[in-house]
């Protein structure tokens, strides 16, 4: 060994050496100890990269254990809100189902004033929007008597006094005052034994039937497929029971009405602004703005005879419509939008009873079609619209927008005309807002419909009120 050579071997080798003091040999002068310590320094370096490689390996590998806890997780989350979105879909539909059965049902009810068994009707409402398949109605007018008044699929009724058992059912709620449901038969094991098997429910709903705040008579549904009944057709039924009340009020006055319908009309007028406070004065201003609206177009006194009384009777058909309803101050459910929208043809079945009021009972039914088709209740567009409906329309809008409302507060006059300009083409005849807009700048003459409501009020003969108020040649 040279002494560049030893001197390498000593410097590599040595401080080897000394960083891995179990090396056993001590002879570092030998060439092949010198070169056994150089390999295994070499050894000792490849394996401290090959733990850290192994390391790095066991971090990946975690990492990766992490990203996919990470996607499993996502994916229950995506499939829990996949389910959760199909719940939505479902419920929505059945929401929409039942709104449309609530809206025909209502049609039946409201149509069932002036003949039909409304007691069967109410029934029948009940079992569609909340699917159970078979009912009673009981009726709780009499002296502390419950009677059946309709029946579906219970073969025994009504021809027969109500058992103890569906006695107690309909006592129960009475006097606590708040619907009943028993969705097992072990629910009901405090009540008298059904009177044979017609009365034996796999699950029952039992509810109140309110007429003016007052209880009337009492609901029973039972048999529904599948879980049983839930909140939401505890709610649709007490709708349908309001709404029920209304319909028996309207029927007990019906002989009253036929008798009396020419001064019946103020009075529907008025319970009205009863019913709803913030339309006091509307219909007024709606029924003298329709009338300035139809003499700017030139039309015949017949014509403005009849957007008089529209739009004082537009919204008559809100009597037939539930106060919690009517009077909400928030967005209105779909089932409740829906009540809402029968108000027109509540009230169109109200006016076309009187002979006189053809005319205005088509205004009050198309009054809230839209100029596009877009509108209720039967989606009529343009030019097949009634003219004094489009009239009334118009001037009903702008009346409402500035005024203040339980859902919203008023807008601007300004602003209530620049809505009307907007819509022009879409939700209103363009002519007639331009006609209405031409109405409302021009002077009123002194006195102008001031003996609108005394007309009517006092008027023995309708036809005369008719030609006091609007001018028309007999």
């Amino acid at each position: 060994m040279n002494s560049h050579q030893k001197q390498d071997g000593e410097t590599g080798t040595g401080t080897l050496l000394k960083d891995n003091p179990s090396f056993p040999f001590d002879d570092l002068d030998d060439p092949v100890i010198a070169a056994l310590a150089h390999a295994v320094g070499q050894y000792r370096a490849v394996q401290a990269s090959w733990e850290q490689d192994l390391a790095a390996g066991q971090r990946a590998r975690q990492e990766l254990a992490r990203i996919q806890e990470d996607e499993r997780v996502a994916q229950e989350e995506l499939g829990r809100l996949r389910r959760l979105l199909d719940k939505e879909r479902q419920q929505a539909s059945r929401q929409r189902d039942r709104a449309q059965g609530l809206a025909a049902a209502m049609k039946d009810i409201h149509r069932s004033l002036f003949g039909g068994n409304v007691f069967d009707l109410i029934l029948k409402a009940c079992l569609t929007i909340s699917g159970a398949t078979r009912g009673l109605y009981l009726d709780a007018r009499g002296q502390g008597r419950l009677t059946i008044r309709a029946a579906r699929e219970v073969p025994c009724y009504p021809g027969k006094p109500p058992s103890a058992f569906i006695r107690a059912l309909g006592e129960r709620v009475l006097r606590e005052g708040q619907s009943f449901v028993a969705n097992q038969p072990n629910e009901l094991a405090g009540f008298p034994p059904p009177d044979g098997p017609d009365e034996t429910f796999q699950n029952c709903l039992v509810t109140p039937a309110v007429l003016l705040r007052q209880f009337n008579g009492v609901v029973l549904l039972a048999d529904k497929p599948g879980s049983g009944f839930d909140r939401d057709d505890v709610e649709l039924v007490l709708s349908i029971g309001d709404q029920a009340g209304v319909a028996l009020e309207n029927r007990q006055l019906q002989d009253e009405l036929l008798q009396a319908y020419f001064s019946i009309v103020g009075v529907l007028a008025d319970a009205i602004e009863v019913k709803d406070p913030y339309t006091h004065g509307h219909c007024e201003m709606v029924a003298h703005y329709a009338r300035r609206t139809a003499a700017q177009l030139a039309a015949s006194d017949t014509l403005r005879s009849v957007c008089c009384y529209g739009g004082l009777l537009h919204d008559v058909g809100k009597i037939g419509v539930s106060d919690g309803v009517l009077n909400k101050p928030g967005k209105l459910l779909p089932e409740e939008w829906e009540l809402m929208c029968s108000h027109v043809r509540i009230g169109k079945d109200l006016l076309a009873r009187v002979p006189a009021l053809d005319g205005v009972a088509d205004v009050v039914m198309h009054h809230h079609e839209r100029y596009d088709g877009t509108g209720y209740p039967d989606g009529l567009q343009g030019e097949q619209i009634p003219l004094a409906a489009r009239i009334v329309c118009v001037v009903d809008a702008y009346c409402a927008m500035i005024s203040k409302r339980s859902y919203k507060e008023s807008v601007l006059t300004e602003e209530a005309r620049q809505e009307l300009i907007r819509c022009k083409g879409t939700q209103f005849d363009p002519n007639i807002v331009d006609a209405f807009l031409s109405a409302l700048d021009a002077p009123e003459a002194e006195g102008e419909d001031s003996e609108l409501l005394p007309a009517l009020r006092e008027a023995q003969d309708f036809h005369h009120a008719l030609r006091r108020v609007s001018g028309a040649r007999s």
